[in-house]
């Protein structure tokens, strides 16, 4: 029986054999009614997945809670305060392991201040007015017992794990010294090191010795910075360090050295010319005193040495004796002879060290104790004055010493020795003098009248005087030597050496006078 207006949907033919196709319709309303058990099941996977996601962040939680808590009432591991390992310690453990700590820094630190040995001042807190303060302390153990335990759980995983790879380190302070005590103190030692440098110095020329000069050599001084001296104590006493500290003063130098005075102090020149054994004792004597007013002369840079203006007059009043020298080519008496050789001889030395030379003579005719043209003449007259100067031409003092010296068994020399700077390393300066001209002796005799019949006395008397020689020109050269080798020479002078006549004395007085 159908209600009015309803109609039952039409029915599919029945196929034997074969299943129903349901129409497209049909399979929608089939998936349809699958839909429930799979909801069913992709809540329940959410659902587990959910537990499952809830349960491993519940464990994680639960292992940050109890490694967080696991230090609840202790200090972090890696926290120090002066030095001590306060981890695992509670907030009283800590309190009592650094306040002993500091007690026993207090009491016990002492600081000796010593150099070579020898104790020069020692330091206490107690000297230095040094206290800690128990509250800063206190603050500073609360401070570091705060990591790890306050903030969020995380940040208080947070320290933990930065504490593993950085330690927290800190320090206790202590009040400032007194000022006064240690300023005091280091102002002492440093007046005990206080010690400026000394040069070297010439303290005497005498020049009768072998070793003409006394020097004084340097002596270094030494100086105690005393600021980093300071910045160590200060640590020493922060970090409670005990012990000593040695004392390390710096060197000072001296700006001269006796090797620098010796340098300016060498032997540069040694002239020697021999004295003749047939010299007489009075011409020995006049050059005995002509070396002895040029022995120990000084001559500063630039300054000229003039052998007259130090010899002076040959006069007896002065000295000098009678002896033999020579005039106009000729062998003749007079006082103070013998002193061209010492003229001759300085003159020497002043080429030899390289000197300026300023005035100089040659003499007229051959000497005997050096070459011709290597010679120095002078003669002090009212009348007539011959000098011989030079000037000193280096950038030091020249010392000069002048003697006669012993040559050997019954012979004598005189010496004359330059000091001063050094002319260089492996340097010295020789002569070399040779004949660039000869001159013909003479053919005319002189005849000479004896008037004091000191060699004839009648008319017909004759003496050969001097018998005719040639003369020449010499040409002189200095030259510089280094290591050995000749590296320059230099023009000196051109002398004449005269030719000489015969000379013949005849007398003066007929027989029968």
């Amino acid at each position: 029986m159908y209600y009015q207006g309803y109609r039952p949907p039409p029915q599919p033919p029945v196929q034997p054999n074969r299943p129903a196709r349901l129409p497209n319709g049909n399979r929608r309303n089939r998936r349809r009614k699958r839909h429930p058990v799979l909801l069913i099941v992709s809540i329940l996977a959410v659902v587990v997945i959910a537990l499952t996601v809830a349960g491993i962040y519940g464990m994680k939680y639960m292992n940050l809670v109890n490694e967080v808590k696991a230090v609840d009432g202790v200090y972090l591991q890696n926290i120090y305060v002066d030095g001590i390992h306060l981890g695992g310690m509670t907030a009283q453990e800590a309190i009592d392991t650094v306040y002993a700590a500091v007690d026993a820094r207090q009491n016990d630190w002492q600081l000796a201040l010593t150099y070579q040995g020898i104790t020069l001042g020692s330091l206490t807190y107690s000297d230095m007015g040094i206290t800690t303060d128990r509250t800063a302390v206190y603050n500073l153990l609360r401070d570091a017992y705060l990591l790890g335990h306050e903030g969020t759980l995380q940040e208080r995983k947070q320290d933990i794990e930065t504490l593993k790879v950085t330690p927290y380190k800190v320090f206790t302070t202590q009040s400032a010294m007194t000022d006064e005590y240690l300023n005091k103190m280091l102002a002492d030692i440093q007046a005990q090191f206080a010690q400026e440098p000394q040069d070297a110095y010439l303290v005497y020329f005498e020049p009768n010795q072998a070793d003409p000069f006394g020097i004084q050599s340097e002596q270094n001084g030494r100086y105690l910075d005393i600021e980093p001296i300071r910045t160590q104590i200060m640590q020493m006493a922060a970090d409670g360090t005990s012990g000593s500290l040695e004392l390390h003063p710096q060197a000072l130098y001296p700006a001269v050295t006796t090797a620098d005075v010796r340098a300016k102090l060498t032997l540069i020149a040694e002239a020697i010319t021999p004295i003749s054994t047939s010299s007489a004792e009075a011409r020995n004597q006049n050059i005995r005193i002509a070396f002895d007013k040029i022995n120990g002369t000084v001559l500063e840079p630039g300054q000229q040495f003039s052998f007259n203006g130090k010899v002076g007059a040959r006069t007896l009043e002065n000295g000098f004796q009678y002896a033999i020298e020579y005039a106009n080519g000729d062998s003749v008496v007079g006082v103070g002879g013998g002193v061209c050789q010492a003229s001759t001889t300085v003159y020497l030395a002043a080429l030899l060290s390289n000197q300026k030379i300023v005035k100089r003579e040659p003499h007229s005719d051959e000497v005997s104790y050096t070459t011709f043209g290597q010679d120095a003449t002078v003669y002090y007259t009212r009348d007539r004055k011959i000098d011989f100067v030079f000037e000193n031409n280096t950038d030091g003092n020249l010392y000069i010493t002048a003697h006669v010296e012993s040559a050997g068994k019954n012979r004598l020399q005189c010496v004359v020795r330059f000091y001063g700077p050094t002319l260089g390393a492996g340097v010295e300066y020789k002569l070399r003098t040779e004949t660039v001209e000869e001159i013909p002796a003479p053919l005319d005799i002189e005849y000479r009248k004896d008037t004091k019949g000191d060699y004839v006395t009648y008319k017909d008397e004759e003496y050969e005087f001097r018998k005719a020689r040639a003369g020449y020109v010499n040409e002189t050269y200095l030259q510089r030597w280094e290591d050995g080798k000749l590296v320059s020479e230099t023009f000196v002078s051109r002398d004449t050496c005269k030719a000489r006549s015969e000379v013949i004395y005849v007398g003066v007085k007929n027989r029968d006078e």
